[in-house]
């Protein structure tokens, strides 16, 4: 079985899943495939919450699906919209409801997700890794990115109003893993080592908390916030996935005893500065040696596995070891590969021709167009609770009679530099 591309939508109420034969979307609670589509070789998958709108990056190994080539896919009609095309390789693509930000090794740049009009092109150090955080919520539409190459600063940008709202040095090492709130208020951070996962607050960048995950180095795959802000998840290539408590910063306690050490006559913050705080819970995973992929809902520790499958753990109130609660695979054989055909449905067809530039150098947007009010619409509705011990209960997909698409005139527009 091939390796799989996996990751959650900005709620973490649904699944993506990509492979070399096209992508999958499935809900998690219950978990239940509600897409599948077998449309080309795909690196990886960024939905926009619940609805029918998906970016797309592929593997380079069909022509459509050129690894410096963003698609925009509609589930709902099960065809490509548009296409944005880059001189060097997509590493990252993130969308909230108001921006789409696409993320090269030395470029960020910024849509306008309506419009699909290039609002800013960000020159930034090198990010091999494509290391950003984006907000979902647009009131706070904050992103975090790597400042520094070889330090560990972070800039926090303003993706609504195009500007830089603060630059601060996180840690001494380079940055290789950022994550933020749902709200945009806060920001997780771990450098290359990996030992120390800090918090900060976002915009002005100040530190709030800091964790110890462990002692060696190790490469940080995912890091989570909880919905209610009270924990952040953290997975690695270590046996361990790590649960931190975001307690409030208690003010110095007055009545401290002298024999206490110095650590008892400072704040919560600096103390964590000088003695990082350890887990409060944690969960050991059979294997470590597959990327993994955590988040939080219904109170549940949700982790994904590009092995291929999908865990959902209870978090124990007083801390300690989490139970498995379910485990699903996201493949039906062992052998399967995402992206059989269903439904009777061929591949998707784009709405418009694309004229290729072999001469073109710059990054370039083939296709201008305008996405749709449906294009916004959730399509993925949850289930009802009929039941709030055991949150049973299934529906089916949504369906609704198709809008006619608002199409502009086909242009190209290019972002040189």
């Amino acid at each position: 079985m091939s390796k799989l591309s996996v990751g959650f939508n900005q709620d973490s109420s649904l699944i993506t899943v990509g492979s070399t034969r096209g992508f999958s979307v499935y809900r998690c609670n219950p978990f239940k495939k509600c897409f599948q589509a077998a449309d080309g070789s795909i690196k990886f998958v960024e939905m926009l919450f619940s609805t029918s709108l998906v970016a797309l990056v592929g593997s380079g190994k069909q022509a459509a699906f050129s690894p410096r080539r963003i698609r925009l896919y509609s589930t709902k009609t099960r065809q490509f919209i548009c296409e944005l095309d880059f001189a060097t390789t997509v590493l990252n693509v993130k969308m909230n409801n108001k921006r789409l930000v696409a993320v090269l090794e030395t470029k960020i740049h910024i849509f306008d997700l309506e419009t699909l009009n290039i609002l800013h092109t960000l020159r930034t150090p090198s990010n091999p890794r494509g290391v950003i955080a984006l907000s979902s919520n647009v009131n706070n539409g904050f992103m975090a990115l790597p400042g520094h190459d070889s330090k560990g600063e972070i800039l926090i940008y303003d993706v609504i109003n195009c500007q830089v709202r603060s630059s601060n040095n996180a840690c001494n090492n380079p940055i290789q893993n950022l994550s933020m709130n749902a709200e945009g208020t806060m920001l997780a951070a771990a450098s290359t080592q990996g030992t120390v996962i800090r918090v900060f607050s976002v915009p002005d960048g100040a530190l709030v908390h800091s964790f110890r995950r462990g002692s060696y180095p190790v490469t940080i795959h995912s890091i989570a916030f909880s919905g209610n802000n009270s924990h952040i998840a953290v997975s690695s290539t270590s046996n361990t996935i790590h649960i931190f408590e975001l307690k409030s910063q208690d003010k110095p306690n007055p009545k401290t005893k002298p024999s206490a050490s110095i650590t008892s006559y400072l704040p919560n913050l600096l103390c964590n500065m000088i003695k990082p705080e350890r887990h409060f819970a944690f969960v050991n995973q059979k294997d470590s040696s597959h990327r993994t992929v955590v988040a939080f809902n219904e109170g549940y520790l949700l982790v994904l596995s590009e092995q291929g499958y999908f865990c959902r753990y209870i978090v124990p109130e007083k801390g300690g070891e989490c139970k498995l609660g379910m485990e699903f695979p996201l493949v039906e054989k062992p052998d399967e590969e995402m992206g059989v055909k269903i439904h009777g449905q061929g591949a998707a067809q784009t709405l418009f021709d694309v004229q290729h530039d072999a001469a073109a150098t710059g990054d370039k947007k083939r296709i201008q167009t305008r996405l749709s009010k449906e294009h916004f619409e959730t399509v993925f509705h949850p289930p009802p609770k009929t039941d709030k011990i055991l949150r049973n209960g299934s529906t089916r997909l949504g369906q609704s009679s198709d809008s006619k698409k608002r199409v502009h005139p086909k242009s190209t527009l290019t972002k040189k530099g």
